[in-house]
């Protein structure tokens, strides 16, 4: 196996509106999609479309949305055979709220098993096997143990923050075990309000003064529309600006663009500079296209004209 991924899976209900309704105030409805998704599942979809052996490992219920699941990870040629599923579960789902611009919102219903996965519930030799490890942090316990296993193996490892601190928190993850946990990590990427929240500035140069005392790998910091910067171990930087046209649905464009870096920097060992160049295509194809799983293959990728 290239890369196993342990974090985030859900299904997403996604409702395509004419504007974003304020407080007391409505919306029309165009579109409704069911889209198999999760920040970290979604990752791994990316890397596997674009040619890689992935795996995945997570907690799921057996209703119809686990079984949603289950089925798109077959679809996708994706490994599923170390997914737990619970009995009588409830499996994650979301609805997600997004507007001609791109724009959006996100409601989640947890369910009971997502956050219920334990370290005993995973086979570590499965993780220490594979070339990469990749994880969004969730959930912490059994996933900050698989990080331990892969680097004690001298795996590849990467940490992709999908959420703010308090979110980070919510799902049972302190500020404190989140900076100790990056002594695992050789690419860390945390989005744009969890990086400003945890190192308690917007200055990214400070930001990466800060990370890098916890930190030995390349930080990468992932920006939206402002596009992406990177600051590797060796001391070099890099910024990659976004590219300049319209998008239909910003969902999954991040976790694109992770996916692209697992591949690109991490798998086929481009330069940084070309891996987020790569990266920053496959996110804007996503964008494209509605919902969190129109990422690329890489075909597409290559087929590209800027």
């Amino acid at each position: 196996m290239n890369i196993v991924g342990l974090g985030s899976i859900a299904v997403d209900s996604i409702v395509s509106v004419d504007a974003l309704p304020k407080e007391d105030s409505f919306c029309i409805i165009k579109s409704t999609k069911l889209l198999p998704g999760g920040s970290g599942a979604n990752v791994i979809v990316q890397a596997s479309r674009l040619g890689v052996s992935c795996g995945f490992i997570a907690k799921i219920g057996d209703d119809v949305h686990g079984t949603e699941l289950m089925n798109s990870f077959i679809g996708e040629g994706i490994d599923n055979r170390k997914m737990i599923i619970q009995k009588d579960g409830t499996t994650l789902h979301t609805d997600i709220v997004v507007d001609g611009t791109g724009a959006k919102f996100i409601m989640l219903h947890m369910g009971n098993c997502f956050l219920n996965l334990q370290e005993k519930d995973i086979d570590l030799s499965y993780i220490s096997s594979a070339d990469i490890f990749y994880t969004d942090l969730m959930p912490y316990g059994p996933a900050v143990a698989a990080l331990k296993v892969a680097k004690q193996a001298d795996k590849k490892t990467a940490f992709n923050m999908q959420v703010n601190l308090a979110q980070m928190n919510a799902f049972g993850c302190s500020k404190k075990q989140l900076l100790d946990s990056l002594a695992y990590v050789d690419l860390f990427a945390p989005c744009r309000e969890g990086l400003f929240q945890l190192c308690g500035t917007e200055e990214l140069d400070v930001c990466a003064q800060f990370l890098k005392s916890y930190c030995n790998g390349t930080l990468l910091f992932t920006l939206g529309k402002d596009g992406s910067v990177a600051y590797a171990p060796d001391g070099s930087y890099h910024r990659e600006k976004a590219v300049e046209r319209n998008v239909i649905d910003t969902t999954g464009a991040g976790d694109s663009y992770m996916g692209a870096m697992l591949y690109s920097y991490l798998y086929q060992n481009y330069t940084l500079a070309e891996s987020m160049k790569f990266s920053t295509v496959c996110a804007f194809l996503t964008c494209s296209n509605i919902g969190a799983r129109s990422c690329p293959t890489l075909e597409a990728v290559n087929a590209f004209s800027v």
